[in-house]
This record gives structure tokens, C-alpha cells and sequence, in this order.
């Protein structure tokens, strides 16, 4: 190296450094950098996606799968949002504007709405001798609802109890149909799918879903294709 008009033609150190550092490694530099850092903002597997989209408050699961569609890679998210809402247009394109930040170059984005899996149950229920029938049967009605209760919990099927593969579990009904006051007993009749022959679920105590279903029972008469659960009581006044 030549300093030009400094007098020194020549710098040389023969002499190797010492008393340096180590580099650090890259997991250190992971717990050291900046908070700003430390939220991913890119989206590459379907894991990374997923976590993106239940980034919004609006979201209680997302399901991500990345499948080769032909001539480019599509990312396909599945939302199951909070409160039961549906994944409609205006919800479509509000995620959609708020993924683009993380998509990648090359890959599509396609986002769907849960598999619903309607139920039917059928609940025989004897009441004890002192307890009027219609006041169990409408704690039983509150009590598996998929609405708000008064005191602010959520009734046994509200669509929040529930999320993709999530299975429903017959020891379950049955336990919280016992702890109704009044209730002397309780014999399953039914418990399978809506509109589809028995699988087994009564003989297997469970109800099993597949990873991109979610459960629904809303109990309206008036759409039973949304699930159903129907309660036939004996005994009491």
C-alpha cells in the first residue's frame, strides 16, 4: 500500500493479531439483534404461513398447504375465524391485502373456509322426581348452544370450542349434561355426522374429524343441516 505525499511507501504487519473475538454464533445473533428483527416478516413454508394469518385478531386457526398446481406453486390457506363468522368475500380480500407483504415471488395464494361437519345428538335424559322437565330441558338447550351465555361463558358448542381436527369426545356431552341440576341420568341414542350413516362414533365414545374440519352444531330448527341436538326427557314433574 502506497500514502501518497506521506513519506511511507510501505505497511506491513508481520506480526499475527491476537486477543480478537470469536465470531459469534448464529443463534447468538438471533438473541441479540434487534427487536425489530425478531418478527419474521416473510412467509416461505406452510408453517410460516399459517403463524402470518393468525396474526390477525379476527383469526383462531389457520391451515396452510403449498401444492404445485401446473405451472407455479399456490399456497392455499385454510381460516377458521373466531366467532363462527364466515370467510366470505370481504374477509377474503382484507387477508389477502394484509399476505402480500409476506408472499414470495412465484407462489399464488388461494384462501378457504373450513370443511363444516354438522351433528346430530340425540340425548335421553330421565330428571329427578322433584325437578320440572321443562326447566331441565332449558338449561340443557343454554347449556349446549353455540351462543353466549348470560354469564359470559360460551355454550358447549360454540364455534370457538372448537377448531380444525378438533374431535368431539361423547365422555364430554355426557359429563356436561350431568352437571345440569335435575338430571338423574343420561343415555346416548344418537351421536354421529348430520345427513350421513354412523361410522361408529356412538360404539367409539368419539367423534373424529379430518385436519381441514371443524365441528358445528347451531341447534336451529329451522336449519338443521347445521347441526342438531335433540334431548328426550322422562321422569321429573
Amino acid at each position: 500500500m502506497v500514502l501518497a505525499g506521506a513519506g511511507i511507501d510501505r505497511v506491513r504487519n508481520p506480526i499475527a493479531a491476537s486477543g480478537g473475538a470469536d465470531p459469534e454464533l448464529m443463534e447468538q445473533v438471533r438473541q441479540y439483534a434487534p427487536e425489530a428483527f425478531r418478527v419474521q416478516q416473510r412467509a416461505v413454508t406452510a408453517a410460516d404461513w399459517a403463524e402470518v394469518a393468525q396474526r390477525r385478531a379476527d383469526v383462531q386457526r389457520a391451515v396452510a398447504t403449498i401444492r404445485w398446481t401446473g405451472s407455479w406453486y399456490t399456497v392455499f390457506i385454510t381460516i377458521d375465524r373466531k366467532g363462527g363468522r364466515p370467510v366470505d368475500a370481504s374477509f377474503e380480500e382484507e387477508l389477502r391485502a394484509y399476505l402480500e407483504r409476506f408472499r414470495i415471488a412465484g407462489y399464488d395464494l388461494e384462501i378457504n373456509a373450513p370443511l363444516s361437519i354438522p351433528l346430530d345428538i340425540v340425548l335421553q335424559m330421565c330428571v329427578k322426581p322433584d325437578y320440572f322437565r321443562s326447566d331441565v330441558k332449558e338449561s340443557l338447550l343454554k347449556i349446549f348452544s353455540a351462543q353466549i351465555l348470560p354469564n359470559g361463558t360460551l355454550g358447549f358448542f360454540h364455534p370457538d370450542n372448537f377448531t380444525f381436527g378438533q374431535p368431539v369426545y361423547l365422555s364430554q356431552i355426557v359429563q356436561m349434561a350431568m352437571s345440569i341440576p335435575g338430571v338423574a341420568s343420561v343415555d346416548v341414542v344418537k351421536f354421529q355426522r348430520w345427513g350421513k350413516a354412523s361410522n361408529h362414533e356412538l360404539d367409539n365414545a368419539v367423534l373424529t374429524v379430518g385436519s381441514l374440519e371443524v365441528v358445528q352444531l347451531a341447534n336451529d330448527p329451522n336449519f338443521p343441516e347445521n347441526g342438531k341436538i335433540d334431548f328426550e326427557i322422562e321422569g321429573g314433574l
